[in-house]
């Protein structure tokens, strides 16, 4: 098994074009995010600790019988070939896990495919750990990009991804799955957001470490796109303003179980919106904490997609 401690010890010269110094930031800030979330992150091969990871995720997707978000077979193939399989471990016991695997040569980069948390120990920083040990490990094999995708509904995987981890959406993706069948999913379209995360960057480390102004709604003087009505439903709003913002639902997942017509009606919105900024170039520079998109329609100018890279 490998932690970010025998990662560590290996470090004796630039890897992949990341400094000593800096793989030795990445290693502390996975070390720190762990004690943070009282758990152990370890890269797991082993059949019995596979079968754990799977049947983590079948308890948190809750998935149709015979269509589980990954094999075991799979899972033990990735691993044998040198990819990522990892858990989170509290006590001895797995509470979350993650699977990746390397993208084209050329490109340097890491794709997260799934990365799951038992529902009753969420909101705990082990997400953080899991990402932050994720970074340590892709680094130390000369990877420089790790990308994945995710719902642009889930408000906090949002606020999550962009403005805690310094990720970049890149490409709005209008059913990249076939409907998923799921207790998370329900059936709906699955768009999903394309992200980028620059490990190796001095911008990832200082919104890792908190640090760095990120810009406000109030800040840009940002114009609604896409709001919220006072019954919870999406609004679309026309307007001319380069910085503009996105909101989403409060919770979709609960949404879809109380009224899939409005949750349908904000996948809809969202995609318009969201997708269509993106489509025309524009890029997203923060997310609130509520899950709202704060978007610039025309980067490349002055506090443009400079300011985006260094806030995220």
């Amino acid at each position: 098994m490998t932690s970010p401690n025998n990662v560590q010890r290996k470090i004796a010269q630039p890897v992949g074009g990341v400094s000593p110094s800096r793989m030795r930031q990445a290693i502390s800030q996975a070390e720190q995010a762990a004690l943070l979330a009282c758990v152990t992150i370890e890269t797991v091969t082993g059949h019995a600790e596979l079968e754990q990871v799977f049947g983590l995720f079948e308890k948190v997707w809750q998935p149709e019988s015979g269509n589980p978000p990954v094999h075991r077979d799979m899972m033990k193939a990735l691993s044998h070939s040198g990819n990522y399989v990892a858990g989170a471990f509290r006590g001895g016991d797995l509470i979350g896990g993650s699977v990746a695997f390397f993208e084209e040569p050329q490109h340097r980069s890491l794709h997260s495919h799934i990365t799951g948390i038992l529902p009753n120990v969420q909101n705990g920083h082990i997400g953080l750990a899991l990402k932050l040990f994720q970074r340590a490990w892709a680094l130390e094999r000369g990877i420089l990009h790790v990308r994945w995708t995710f719902d642009p509904l889930v408000a906090r995987n949002a606020y999550f991804n962009v403005s805690k981890l310094g990720a970049f959406p890149v490409q709005y993706l209008p059913r990249f799955y076939a409907p998923m069948n799921d207790s998370l999913n329900g059936g709906a379209d699955s768009d999903r957001l394309l992200i980028d995360w620059e490990i190796g960057s001095s911008k990832v480390s200082d919104v890792v470490a908190g640090s760095g102004e990120v810009p406000t709604p109030e800040s840009l003087g940002a114009s609604e796109l896409l709001s919220v009505s006072e019954a919870g439903l999406p609004v679309l709003k026309s307007t001319k303003n380069r910085f503009v913002t996105v909101a989403t639902p409060n919770d979709v997942y609960a949404l879809r179980k109380s009224d899939p017509v409005a949750a349908n009606d904000w996948r809809l919105a969202v995609r318009e919106t969201l997708g269509g900024v993106l489509a025309e170039n524009g890029v997203v520079l923060a997310v609130t904490r509520t899950g709202k998109y704060v978007l610039d329609r025309a980067p490349g100018t002055q506090a443009g997609r400079t300011t985006a890279e260094v806030t995220s």
